[in-house]
C-alpha cells in the first residue's frame, strides 16, 4: 500500500503532522521529496550532534562551479520523516531528480531561438497571487488561519489536500516539474517491489500527481534520457536569515525565527500562546535595545491582535495581526520603531553547526582548522563584528605564533578575499597612513560556506586558493596597471611565490610599456609593495630595480604626454602624484632631480594640458623647487590678458590641487587673479566661472574665508564685506549669473 502525505517545507504544523500520519500509517520505508542521489547523508542529517538549520550542497566537480542547496531546519516535515523512520529502524530514502541531474541542467546551454522583449513575453499571474486574489486574503495570512493554527490530525489531512489541490488548479506545469513528477513516479514504483507499506512525504503541490498514479511506460522513456554532471555533496551549517524568503531563497520561510515559536508552542501542546511569546519577545528586544516596551503593551498588542484576527476570519492572530497590533501599541504608529525588533525575533540570527570533521572538502577543514588556530572561532556568526589588527610584533610574548597572531590573521583574511571567500571586509581607518594596524568587519553567511567550497577546485588550502586565484588574475590582465595592482595584494596575502610571478609578470609588461601614465600609476603599485614588504615579512628588494626603470620612464614620458584631452591629463595628475609620493617614501632610491625636471618642462609649456600643467606647477611649490620669481612669471603669462579664459582657469584648478594653504598665503597669485578676471569680457569671464566655481566647490568654508580676505586685500574692502560676498550669495554675486541659463556650454 502506497499512502502520500503532502507537506509544505518549514511549516511546524506539517512538521508535526508528518508524525502523527507515520505513526497512522506505520510503513516499512519513508520515500521524501529530495535529490535520490544524495539518500546517503540522511543518517548524517539525523544525527543529535547537528544543530539546524542545516543543509545539504551539491556541486560540480569541474569549472565553473554550479551548485544546489536543499536546506533543512528543525520544523522541516522532510527532517521529522526521516528521524521518525530512524526512531523506528525503517529506511528512509529521497525520491527527487538526483542533484547531479539539475546540476547539469544548470551547466546546459539554453537552446532555441533569442526571446524578443520582456513586452513580447505574456507575465501570468503566480499561483500565490491568485490565490490571495480568490481567497482576499495575503496567502501568508491564509496559510495561518486555515492550517498552521489547525489542532487536528483530521482537518489538516482535508485541508491540506485542498490546499494541494488548489495551488496545482492555478498553477500551469512547466518540464522540469514534469520531468521530477515523473522520476518520482518511477521511485515509488520501484520501492514497490521490495516493500509492502510505503509512505511518500512530498509537496502538497505534488501529491496529486503521485497519489494513485502508477509509473508508466512514458514516465521510463523521459528519465532515461536524464544527463548527469560529475559532482559531489556535503553537508553546510545555514542560517535563518538565508533561510528566510527575504535572502532569495525561494522556497524559504518568510519568517523562521517566528516559524521557531509556533514549533515549539506546538511541541509543548501550546499553540494558543505562540501570540503572546511573539510579543513578549518583541518587547523583550525593543528594551534591550533602549526602547520602551512594557508588559501593558504585550497585553494590549495581544488584546488588538485577536481582535483584528476575528474581523479577518482567522481563529487566533496570524503574524500580520500581531505586527498590525504591535504597530499601534508598541510603535506608536509606525513600522520604523519596531522594524529591527521584528527582524531579530522573525528572523532571527540563528546559524546551525556540524560535528567536527563533517567537512568534505580539504578547504573547508583548512579554514575551520585557521579560525580555530587563530583564535577567529568567535567570528563565525551571522552578526557583523569589528576586529582591530595590528600587525606589528608582539614583544609581550614568548612564541613566535602569538607575536605574529594578528599578522597572521591579516593573511587569512586578504588570502579568503582573493579566493571570493566573503567572510571579511576591510573597513576605513582614520590612520590611513599607518600600513601596521587594519581594520575588519567579519561575518559567517552560507554563502562563505558555499564559496569555500567552490575555492577547492582552486587547491587543497586557503593559501593554494588565493595563489591559484592571483595568478589566474595575472593571465588575465590586459595592461600594465592592472598587472601592477596585484602586486600589493600578493604582500597582503603573505604568497612570495605570487609577489614574484607578479613582479616578473610586470616587468615584462613595462619593457613594451610607452605610456607614461601607465608608468607613473604602476610606480605607486610597487612602492605600497615595498612598503608593505617589512610589515608582511617579505623581501621587497627584488622590486627595487624595478621602481628605478619605471621612476626614469615616467620622468623621460611625462612631458612628450603631456600635450593631451582631459581625460588622459586626468590620468598624468594621478600618475604625478603618484610619484611624487614614491620618491618621498624612497628618497634614498630614487633621485627627486628627475621627476623635478620633468615637472618643471610640464610646468613652462604652454602647448601643455593647462590643468596638468598647473598640477605640475603646484608640486613645485610644494617642494620648494619652484623661486618666487619663477612662480611670479609663470602666473603672469597664464594668468595674461592673451591667455585664453577656459585655459587660464583651467591652470588655476591644477595649481588648487595641492598645498592650498601655501596657495592662499601668496597675495600676488590672488592679485594676477583678480586682474585677469577684470580684464575678461562678459563672454570670457562666464566661460571662466564655471570652471573657477568648480574649483572653489573643493575649498572648505575655512579656506574661502582666507580667500575672501585676500580679495578683499587686493580690492581695497574690508575682509567682513569680502567675506559677504564670497559666502553669502549677495545680489552682486547673483548678478554675475544673471544670462547662464542661456549660455552655451557645449564649447567649453
Amino acid at each position: 500500500m502506497i499512502r502520500c502525505f503532502g507537506v509544505r517545507h518549514f511549516s511546524p504544523a506539517c512538521a508535526a503532522f508528518v508524525r502523527d500520519f507515520l505513526d497512522e500509517t506505520k510503513p516499512n520505508i519513508v520515500l521524501i521529496e529530495g535529490p535520490s542521489d544524495l539518500s546517503g547523508l540522511i543518517p548524517k542529517l539525523c544525527d543529535a550532534q547537528v544543530q539546524f538549520p542545516a543543509a545539504i550542497l551539491s556541486y560540480t566537480e569541474q569549472q565553473p562551479v554550479q551548485t544546489v542547496l536543499y536546506p533543512f531546519a528543525e520544523f522541516s516535515p522532510e527532517l521529522q520523516a526521516m528521524r521518525w523512520a530512524q526512531q523506528a529502524g525503517i529506511p528512509a530514502a529521497f525520491i527527487d531528480l538526483p542533484a547531479s541531474a539539475l546540476l547539469a541542467m544548470r551547466t546546459q546551454p539554453e537552446s532555441g531561438e533569442e526571446s524578443g522583449s520582456d513586452a513580447e513575453i505574456p507575465q501570468r499571474e503566480s499561483v500565490y497571487a491568485a490565490l490571495e486574489r480568490v481567497t482576499g486574503l495575503p496567502h501568508e495570512t491564509f496559510w495561518e488561519y486555515h492550517l498552521e493554527q489547525v489542532t487536528d490530525y483530521a482537518d489538516f489531512l482535508a485541508a491540506m489536500r485542498e490546499y494541494g489541490g488548489s495551488l496545482r488548479a492555478f498553477s500551469e506545469i512547466d518540464e522540469e516539474t514534469a520531468l521530477r513528477e515523473a522520476f518520482m513516479r518511477c521511485q515509488i514504483a520501484d520501492a514497490t517491489e521490495k516493500y509492502e507499506n510505503i509512505a511518500v512525504i512530498t509537496g502538497a503541490f505534488h501529491t496529486a500527481a503521485l497519489d494513485g498514479i502508477p509509473a508508466s511506460d512514458a514516465d521510463r522513456k523521459r528519465i532515461a534520457k536524464l544527463k548527469t554532471v560529475p559532482a559531489n555533496s556535503t553537508l553546510m551549517p545555514y542560517s535563518y536569515y538565508r533561510l528566510s524568503s527575504r535572502a532569495g531563497y525561494g522556497a524559504g520561510s518568510t519568517a523562521p525565527g517566528y516559524f521557531e515559536i509556533l514549533w515549539d508552542c506546538r511541541r509543548k501542546n501550546r499553540l494558543d500562546r505562540a501570540p503572546a511569546e511573539y510579543l513578549a519577545r518583541l518587547a523583550a528586544y525593543l528594551r534591550k535595545t533602549g526602547g520602551a516596551a512594557f508588559t501593558a503593551n504585550v497585553i494590549e498588542s495581544l488584546r488588538l491582535a485577536e481582535t483584528v484576527a476575528g474581523l479577518r476570519g482567522g481563529n487566533a492572530p496570524a503574524l500580520t495581526d500581531l505586527h498590525d497590533a504591535a504597530v499601534t501599541c508598541m510603535g506608536e504608529g509606525s513600522f520604523a520603531g519596531i522594524a529591527t525588533a521584528c527582524a531579530d525575533v522573525e528572523i532571527g540570527t540563528r546559524i546551525g553547526s556540524l560535528p567536527d570533521g563533517w567537512v568534505n572538502t580539504s578547504v573547508q577543514k583548512d579554514f575551520l582548522d585557521q579560525l580555530h588556530d587563530l583564535k577567529l572561532e568567535r567570528y563565525r556568526t551571522g552578526a557583523a563584528q569589528e576586529l582591530e589588527l595590528d600587525l606589528r610584533e608582539n614583544l609581550r610574548v614568548k612564541s613566535e605564533k602569538s607575536a605574529f597572531l594578528d599578522l597572521h590573521r591579516s593573511s587569512l583574511l586578504h588570502r579568503l578575499r582573493a579566493a571570493g571567500v566573503g567572510f571579511g571586509t576591510q573597513l576605513e581607518r582614520e590612520q590611513d597612513n599607518a600600513t601596521w594596524a587594519e581594520r575588519w568587519s567579519l561575518r559567517w553567511t552560507p554563502e562563505t560556506e558555499i564559496a569555500l567550497v567552490e575555492a577547492s577546485l582552486l587547491g587543497d588550502t586557503v593559501e593554494e586558493a588565493a595563489a591559484a586565484a592571483l595568478n589566474a588574475r595575472l593571465k588575465a590582465a590586459s595592461d600594465l596597471p592592472e598587472t601592477a595592482a596585484l602586486l600589493p595584494e600578493a604582500f597582503l596575502c603573505g604568497l612570495p611565490d605570487c609577489v614574484r610571478t607578479a613582479a616578473s609578470a610586470v616587468q615584462a609588461m613595462a619593457a613594451d610599456c610607452a605610456q607614461a601614465a601607465d608608468a607613473g600609476i604602476t610606480l605607486g603599485s610597487l612602492s605600497v609593495s615595498v612598503r608593505y614588504g617589512s610589515i608582511r615579512r617579505i623581501d621587497p628588494a627584488p622590486l627595487l630595480p624595478l621602481m628605478e626603470q619605471l621612476y626614469l620612464k615616467f620622468s623621460l614620458g611625462l612631458h612628450g604626454a603631456a600635450q593631451c584631452d582631459s581625460d588622459a591629463a586626468d590620468r598624468l595628475i594621478a600618475a604625478c602624484a603618484a610619484a611624487a609620493e614614491t620618491v618621498t617614501a624612497h628618497a634614498q632610491l630614487l633621485d627627486r632631480r628627475h621627476l623635478v625636471w620633468a615637472l618643471r618642462t610640464v610646468a613652462d609649456d604652454d602647448s601643455a594640458n593647462p590643468l596638468l600643467s598647473g598640477f605640475a606647477a603646484a608640486l613645485l611649490l610644494e617642494w620648494g623647487e619652484l623661486p618666487q620669481t619663477d612662480f611670479s612669471a609663470l602666473m603672469q603669462r597664464r594668468l595674461s590678458y592673451g591667455a585664453s579664459p577656459a585655459d587660464a582657469a583651467l591652470w588655476f584648478e591644477g595649481l588648487s590641487h595641492r598645498s592650498r594653504r601655501a596657495l592662499i598665503a601668496r597675495l600676488s597669485l590672488w592679485e594676477q587673479l583678480c586682474a585677469f578676471l577684470s580684464g575678461l569680457e562678459d563672454g570670457e569671464f562666464r566661460t571662466a566661472l564655471v570652471v573657477l566655481r568648480r574649483t572653489f566647490s573643493t575649498f572648505t568654508a575655512g579656506e574661502k574665508a582666507d580667500i575672501a580676505e585676500n580679495i578683499g586685500e587686493v580690492l581695497g574692502l574690508g575682509a567682513t564685506d569680502a567675506a559677504a560676498v564670497m559666502l553669502g550669495g549677495t545680489s552682486a554675486e547673483a548678478a554675475a549669473f544673471d544670462g547662464l541659463d542661456d549660455f552655451d556650454f557645449d564649447d567649453i
